[in-house]
């Protein structure tokens, strides 16, 4: 028994190390230095190797499970932090059939901590078979394996959910205030792991009471969309797309941006401050179309924007040029309101690129039923990471300069794709210049894109991508966005839709569409607006919000009453589809 309880405890450590991630040895030392961070992270490897054992009565399976399992899921988020700047989270085992695409083609760091870990697993069965024999009778085992249970689950429900022991848990490493990622991993990744089973957009706000949030939201009242004024509206997300020529240290060769600075000349612009980096799509396409703050798994029917368009008399559909099956796209567009909604697979000849992406919004535009108005959100594939880190163009987008080889070469690619891109966006929009019936585009990026594993092309040109730093927060975080109307829909708005339009979450640019077409929208949109003019970021990444300019971690009363209020109104609406 005692054999089987260091072994455990060896799992957990070995854990702790790959928790460490990005960090290395100094951030594991730091572990030490919190009890509870050890005790939270090394119970449950220990736990689980007893449990096996009375289960199966064998040591050496009581101890090869848990710990292949453990190691397995802590070298998965060693990797993940390497690629995507996010540890892994219990939600992600929905995204397993993905990760085979979404990961082929990167390079992985395996280091001597991922061999030393897979090391210990090795010896560790080898050992337990050889040297730990003993076979306890059944009756024993069974009272071993329900005590083992009963206290496991009592340990979720006082120690691994309780916010005060979380606040307490932490290493002495010192971390940015504003990053979820290092926060998570300033825990170890067993313990934060656990923690993340709970949905935290399933969690009831503080002071939540069903009827009272009704009657709230029911206080803002809902506006129709007027009927002379019911414009077309075609919104494009671009994935990885972001403007890089914001950084002077890149020294460009050819104007890559410079059809898209033409349309912000001509459009309503601004950023989006996103939650996600190099990954992660669906979190601003969610945030996007609902205007949720924590989209959530929308696995059944959820109130949206998409469905007031709906209801207004719009027909709804889109286009990805991707699989349907990918982030459950097939079963989520649906539950969100769309009349329907094509993949790929739905087409045949059909490609990911762009040369195929804006010909076919175009093509879904032009069969649309012409008596009813028409709202169409669609989402590129092209520029999807990783880029290749050998020459693949011959055309330098870039000077090389300090860069080297490998980082020059990503960046390029990167940008060769970004150039075809923002070529063809611009095309697309001049189809709609002289047309007759009032079109607004809607164009957006839904992440900065992954430069190498660290950040590493973004540190060789100097880019701060600390997020310790509020600089480095939005280097990593913001896209651009743009509203384009032709002339008939300005005439029909009233607007010139030109300007600045600021700096926001995505959940509040559909806020920022109606403000700029002059609709109030329905009851949700009136609060969301609300706590826009108080909190315009609210990052679910990092915890941070923006209020006067300003990032904080603590808003003032007002704005922090204005937010309490409305994540009760947040959840009332996502859990009470009105239809």
């Amino acid at each position: 028994m005692a054999a089987l309880i260091f072994l455990g405890i060896g799992t957990g450590l070995a854990s702790l190390m790959l928790g460490a991630s990005v960090f290395g040895m100094p951030m594991f030392y730091s572990y030490f230095s919190s009890p509870l961070v050890v005790l939270l992270n090394l119970l449950p490897p220990v736990l689980l190797t007893l449990l096996l054992y009375w289960a199966t009565g064998r040591s050496w399976i009581g101890f090869a499970v848990p710990a292949l399992a453990v190691l397995t899921l802590s070298a998965v988020s060693f990797f993940k932090v390497q690629i995507r700047n996010e540890p892994l989270v219990f939600s992600d085992y929905r995204l397993v059939s993905e990760a085979g695409d979404s990961m082929a083609g990167y390079s992985l760091d395996v280091n001597w901590k991922i061999w030393a870990a897979a090391v210990y697993a090795a010896v560790g069965t080898v050992a337990a078979f050889l040297l730990l024999r003993h076979k306890p009778q059944v009756k024993t085992r069974l009272i071993g394996a329900v005590f083992i249970l009963v206290v496991s689950i009592l340990m979720y429900g006082f120690l691994y959910t309780n916010d005060h022991i979380y606040a307490k848990a932490k290493g002495s490493y010192e971390i940015s205030p504003w990053s979820s990622t290092e926060k998570y991993i300033a825990r170890g990744f067993v313990y934060p792991f656990i923690l993340s089973i709970g949905d935290p957009a399933a969690k009831l706000p503080p002071g939540y009471q069903k009827d009272s949030a009704a009657e709230i939201l029911t206080a803002y009242g809902d506006d129709a969309i007027p009927e002379g004024e019911k414009v077309n509206i075609i919104c494009l997300m671009l994935e990885s797309y972001a403007d890089l020529s914001v950084f002077d240290t890149i020294d460009f060769n050819v104007d890559v941006y410079g059809p898209l600075h033409a349309l912000q000349e001509e459009s309503l612009s601004g950023s989006l401050v996103v939650n996600v980096f190099a990954g992660g799509t669906v979190d601003t396409e969610r945030a996007f179309l609902t205007g949720y703050t924590l989209p959530g798994e929308f696995m059944t029917p959820v109130n949206s924007y998409v469905d007031y368009f709906r209801i207004e008399g719009y027909h709804t559909e889109g286009f990805h040029s991707g699989d349907g099956w990918y982030y459950d796209r097939k079963t989520v567009n649906m539950n969100l309101g769309f009349d329907s909604y094509y993949y790929l697979e739905d087409f045949q000849g059909s490609r990911r690129w762009d040369d195929y992406f804006f010909p076919k919004v175009l093509e879904l535009y032009e069969a649309r039923d012409q008596e009813r108005p028409y709202f169409s959100y669609s989402l590129s594939y092209q520029n999807h990471g990783p880029y290749d880190s050998e020459k693949t163009s011959d055309t330098m987008y870039i000077r090389k300069g300090a860069l080297s080889d490998a980082s020059y070469n990503i960046l390029n690619n990167y940008l060769e794709g970004i150039s075809d891109t923002t070529r063809r966006a611009a095309d697309f929009i001049d189809y709609f210049r002289g047309r007759s019936e009032p079109v607004v585009v809607v164009l957006f990026g839904d992440h900065k894109p992954w430069l190498g594993n660290n950040h590493e092309v973004y540190r060789e040109l100097g880019i701060d991508t600390d997020s310790k730093s509020v600089q480095g927060f939005y280097n990593l975080y913001n896209t651009p966005w743009l509203i384009w109307a032709n002339d008939a829909a300005r005439a029909v708005l009233g607007s010139d839709f030109t300007g600045d339009g600021g700096d926001f979450s995505p959940c509040f640019l559909m806020n920022r569409l109606f403000e700029a077409c002059a609709w109030s929208g329905n009851g949700y949109m009136k609060a969301a607006n609300e706590l826009k003019s108080y909190v315009p970021v609210v990052s679910t990444s990092t915890g941070f919000f923006e209020e006067n300019g300003a990032v904080t971690e603590e808003l003032s009363d007002k704005a922090g009453a204005v937010y309490e209020n409305f994540r009760r109104i947040e959840y009332f609406w996502k859990n009470n589809d009105a239809e």
